[in-house]
């Protein structure tokens, strides 16, 4: 009785956790180090805790998928010995090699061993459609309380009523983990997380999720929660987060135009959007043209406003190539790349760029710099195998989506497949292990493999 107390309680926590996921806005707690600002990881790591006290851990050590992430962890120890001679001698940013590898590790045990573990315990005796309408129901609750946020930063920073920051956004610094502010120099809007790229990668996270209640609901309000990604996606600013999740959308169009059942509902909906589509681009030609070239522009070097960034961007990527080719089997060591990269960024980036000069090489400012690409970091720091290893978890992951797609838990599959899209194209252009949909999307694979088994027995 007491065991089912605290699993309750293990289940209820790990489902603020997911509620808590984008509001990281607040300054956080800082020796929690990459993980300070998310207030998720307060309640994930609660929860882990409060599983360590159950007599039994269950892990799912027959998952393919599992076994190639410990593959993957095994191989990043090994590749940082085989490199333990420079290890050894690395010091950047008042930071000394072993010191950036324990953290570097020790934050992907946490991300990739400890919350999908703590994620599978919880939620693997509950109904499998049960734990997937309740997370989908507290995600979108979550959205909401973002979506109202939205609203008013947009028209603070959009349409200059800025007596409403006073008078209304700042009431959100009452709520949790969130502190109210407004970028009007760039005029971007990022809602309850710190910048417009966390908003994106959010979005992109639960866009399967909430895609889904077209395909499960009636009601016509089964379309909002897709809107509300879109619009939002849209207004964040953050340009390849939009795209990628129109990418998802198109994929979703898809999948629905092929359920015979709801075909003739798809077709109608889709004929729609193309005739209310085409008539807005003969009337709208003009406006939709310059902002189609305005985008396509700021992802060049000479763009007046992101030009900055994009240098930045990717002159850390050309460095990353360069270390690779140098260390092409083993890389540098997990989490190392950058004791190598800060002496092959190319000149064309550091010029004219405060970038670099005041944080990237700054010896003073102790945060590393970003790698801006999961694939690039993975190959500078664990070399091709590293790749490899990580290269079949993605894989699996998809063979899994396309082999249940049609099954009984299709609905499930559905999401984790859009969702997979949208992390292997979002780690195109950031390399961080923090996606924590990601682990929960593992987590309800292996609960789904772990029900059938027991089912087969």
């Amino acid at each position: 009785m007491e065991s089912l107390k605290v699993h309750n309680i293990i289940i209820w926590v790990l489902l603020l956790g997911v509620f808590f996921i984008p509001f990281n806005s607040w300054s956080g707690i800082g020796f929690l180090g990459e993980y300070y600002r998310d207030s998720c990881f307060l309640f994930f790591s609660f929860a882990f805790f409060l599983t360590l006290f159950k007599k039994r851990i269950n892990i799912p050590v027959n998952s393919l998928i599992f076994q190639f992430l410990i593959l993957f962890i095994l191989w990043s120890v090994f590749a940082t010995l085989l490199n333990l001679n420079n290890v050894l001698e690395y010091y950047f940013k008042q930071t000394s090699g072993i010191s950036r590898f324990i953290n570097q590790f020790g934050s992907l045990i946490i991300a990739s061993v400890i919350i999908p573990v703590t994620f599978y315990n919880g939620f693997k005796k509950i109904n499998i459609d049960k734990i997937f309408r309740l997370i989908r129901g507290v995600i979108l609750a979550s959205l909401l309380i973002a979506f109202i946020y939205s609203i008013f930063e947009i028209l603070i920073v959009k349409l200059n009523m800025v007596y409403l920051k006073k008078s209304i956004l700042n009431l959100f610094d009452y709520f949790p983990f969130t502190e109210a502010k407004t970028d009007m120099r760039l005029r971007r809007i990022s809602s309850v997380t710190f910048e417009p790229p966390a908003l994106g990668t959010y979005l992109l996270s639960i866009a399967g999720w909430m895609f889904s209640y077209v395909f499960t609901e009636k009601n016509r309000l089964k379309y909002l929660p897709s809107l509300i990604v879109i619009f939002l996606g849209f207004m964040s600013g953050s340009r390849a987060a939009f795209f990628i999740i129109l990418i998802q959308l198109l994929v979703a169009i898809i999948f629905f135009i092929k359920q015979r059942s709801r075909s003739n509902n798809i077709y109608k909906i889709f004929f729609g959007v193309f005739i209310f589509s085409v008539l807005t681009l003969v009337y709208f030609n003009k406006p939709i043209f310059e902002y189609v070239k305005k985008e396509i522009n700021s992802f060049k070097l000479d763009d007046s406003t992101h030009a900055l960034s994009n240098k930045s961007r990717f002159g850390i990527q050309q460095a990353m190539l360069r270390v690779f080719k140098e260390h092409p089997i083993s890389g540098t060591g997990y989490g190392l790349q950058a004791f190598e990269s800060r002496k092959k960024y190319p000149v064309w980036a550091k010029k004219n760029n405060w970038e670099f000069r005041l944080k990237y090489l700054n010896q003073n400012d102790k945060r590393f710099p970003p790698g801006y690409n999961m694939y690039l970091r993975i190959l500078s720091e664990t070399g091709l195998v590293g790749l490899l290893f990580f290269g079949l978890i993605i894989l699996q992951i998809f063979l899994w989506c396309y082999n249940n797609l049609k099954a009984k838990n299709s609905i499930v599959a559905f999401i984790i497949f859009i969702s997979m899209i949208g992390f292997s194209l979002n780690w195109l252009k950031m390399d961080s292990f923090r996606i924590y949909f990601f682990w929960l999307c593992l987590a309800l694979i292996w609960i789904v493999e772990s029900r059938k088994k027991m089912q087969n027995e």
